[in-house]
């Protein structure tokens, strides 16, 4: 019976499905991994899917860490107000990775994407990961309707200087190294190479992979992924005011805000984020200001305030700015 287990079986400590209703044998699914700290974002990328995708149905599959009871609750709350089937999978305490590796200030969460195609092959053969720092704002229909049978996952190659760093590090072929914010994974090739056991090995091999799980990711798969076209996780940057997310092209189906700038923080808000932001179960959450651990991010805050004319905040928090600072010389 021991050798029936999953690798990563070990590692689910309970599994709830939030609205039986809404649970449906066929459609496709759509995996999501985070902590209680970005719980939010995840509920309103989810949510964004849904809008943007109402003729086509869709199991959501949530595999989390230490998510509060509150937070669990707002789930519960999208899952019967917009009658979705949604599966939340709580890990246990014993999974764990290499610490030395998460160097970005990388949520240890953002591993267990590792685990998601061998949890999930008895369900699909097909999973759609999505980081929670995305919002869909275009149909999915093409994406879930491409050709995957000879390759392990769909992907969107990452920026130039990306090839030219990491993918040149590891062998990567010029062009082929892939963002890991959205991944569409074939399930079944993924477990016929046993990619959830060689990602744990190499995670924790005693090297520093700088990107943690995208480096790995992109080492496990080499060759062996189908390139899609940026429309499916175009990387976005957010400057202050800049709302940026409102210029990419009408074509784009998936902006992925991949720096430390992020909607949720107030010198960077977007008018997409706040639509969802607004209709969620968690409109009432008080956002942060700025990322507490990026000076850059406070010295933002601190510009938008002088610039409302709100004097005494703007000098309060470059003060903050500097003393931040500061501690990191």
């Amino acid at each position: 019976m021991e050798n029936d287990m999953n690798y990563s079986d070990k590692f689910i400590k309970n599994t709830l499905v939030l609205n039986k209703k809404a649970q449906i044998n066929e459609g496709y699914h759509i995996a999501y991994c985070f902590d209680d700290n970005y719980a939010m974002p995840a509920g309103l990328s989810l949510t964004s899917v849904i809008e943007n995708n109402p003729n086509i149905e869709i199991n959501f599959h949530l595999f989390t860490n230490n998510l509060s009871k509150q937070n669990l609750s707002n789930f519960e709350t999208i899952a019967k107000q917009l009658d979705c089937s949604i599966t939340c999978y709580e890990i246990d305490s014993n999974f764990s990775v290499n610490s030395d590796t998460l160097v970005l200030g990388i949520s240890i969460a953002t591993c267990l994407r590792f685990i998601v195609p061998e949890v999930l092959q008895k369900i699909t053969n097909r999973v759609l990961y999505l980081d929670c720092d995305t919002l869909c704002v275009g149909s999915l229909d093409e994406l879930f309707n491409i050709d995957l049978n000879n390759k392990i996952a769909a992907v969107v190659p990452d920026a130039e200087y990306m090839q030219n760093g990491q993918g040149k590090k590891y062998g990567i072929p010029n062009g082929e190294y892939f963002n890991a914010g959205v991944i569409y994974f074939n399930t079944s090739l993924w477990n016929e190479n046993k990619l959830t056991e060689k990602t744990f090995e190499l995670i924790n091999d005693g090297n520093v992979y700088t990107f943690a799980d995208q480096d790995v990711l992109n080492i496990v798969m080499k060759e062996n992924t189908l390139l899609l076209p940026s429309d499916f996780n175009n990387l976005t940057a957010l400057t202050v005011n800049g709302n940026e997310d409102a210029k990419v092209d009408k074509t784009t189906k998936i902006i992925h805000y991949i720096t430390k700038n992020k909607p949720w923080h107030q010198p960077y808000r977007t008018d997409f984020f706040d639509h969802y932001f607004a209709n969620s179960p968690w409109k009432g959450m008080l956002l942060p200001l700025y990322n507490d651990n990026k000076t850059s991010s406070i010295r933002a805050y601190s510009k938008l305030m002088f610039k409302q004319k709100k004097y005494l905040s703007g000098i309060k928090h470059y003060m903050i700015y500097l003393k931040t600072k500061l501690k990191k010389l």
